[in-house]
């Protein structure tokens, strides 16, 4: 998301330099061949009055630069640059919307696994040049399936949506989260398995608090959550065995009980190491 902001704003600066490249080469123009300025003229006007999108800004602009002074002939392809860099403003923010969309999972409100698993490998790549640690935190919602059959689908997706909210308001700006598949979740954290612990038994307590309402009358339910921490370097060699380890602290923290955090083989107690972690 921030390269999609960072191109628009080239983007942008890009087209505003253009235009003013287009009115110095304008001048020279007219004041070289004047003869060619009817011809640009028109052709400026043609693309300015259908929009013609880059060339039309161009054309529109130059055409501005060829016009005399205090006319109204300057006034109308001014007019019509503004309308043409609107619109291709507008466009690129419509294409960056898209763009959001498509790495954004519509119920969770995290991004896609697509996303995650291209910015998990820069991450490694990243400490691997530089130096330092990132971590991999796997959440899986607890008995989830027996969940959604015993009270639908649609209340599934209500809890989906709800835990989803929670990872967002407890993960740091820095951290990325994705929804792997179905009830899994994934988080990347920039820093050490002490970190992404704190984060993974903030997020594990607002869960284990959740309630959502199964209709008919029914009272509110909820579920809790099971995590598993990795720590790269120190636990994987490459990406892919950061997830492998961590998915494998998931499982041990299933085995033991659920609705607790596992850092790969050592179990992590809410009134132990982990409330020292937050402290700190």
């Amino acid at each position: 998301m921030a390269n999609l902001a960072v191109r628009r704003r080239r983007f942008r600066f890009g087209t505003l330099a253009l235009a003013l490249a287009c009115l110095v080469a304008a001048q020279f123009v007219s004041a070289i061949e004047p003869r060619a300025v009817p011809a640009l003229v028109a052709a400026g006007v043609g693309f300015a009055a259908a929009g013609g999108g880059l060339p039309g800004l161009v054309l529109a602009v130059f055409g501005a630069g060829l016009a005399p002074l205090d006319t109204p002939l300057r006034i109308a392809f001014g007019i019509g640059a503004l309308a043409v860099f609107d619109r291709a403003s507008r466009r690129d923010d419509e294409a960056e919307r898209v763009t959001a969309q498509s790495l954004t999972d519509r119920l969770t409100g995290l991004h896609t696994y697509a996303y995650f698993s291209d910015v998990l490998q820069r991450e490694v790549g990243r400490v691997r040049r530089y130096g330092g640690c990132c971590s991999l935190v796997v959440f899986d919602l607890d008995h989830f399936k027996e969940f959604n059959d015993r009270y639908g689908h649609a209340a599934g997706n209500v809890l989906l949506s709800k835990v989803g909210a929670a990872i967002r308001h407890e993960q740091r700006e820095s951290d990325i989260s994705a929804r792997f598949g179905g009830e899994e979740l994934v988080v990347l954290v920039p820093g050490s398995s002490r970190q992404a612990v704190a984060l993974a038994e903030r997020v594990r307590q607002s869960i284990e608090v959740l309630m959502v309402s199964p209709g008919s009358g029914r009272r509110p339910v909820g579920t809790t959550v099971s995590a598993g921490v990795a720590e790269y370097p120190s636990d994987a060699r490459t990406a892919d065995e950061l997830f492998a380890a961590a998915d494998a602290a998931l499982y041990q923290a299933k085995r033991r009980g659920r609705n607790q955090v596992v850092v790969t083989t050592v179990t992590v107690q809410p009134e132990h190491e982990v409330r020292r972690a937050i402290a700190g």
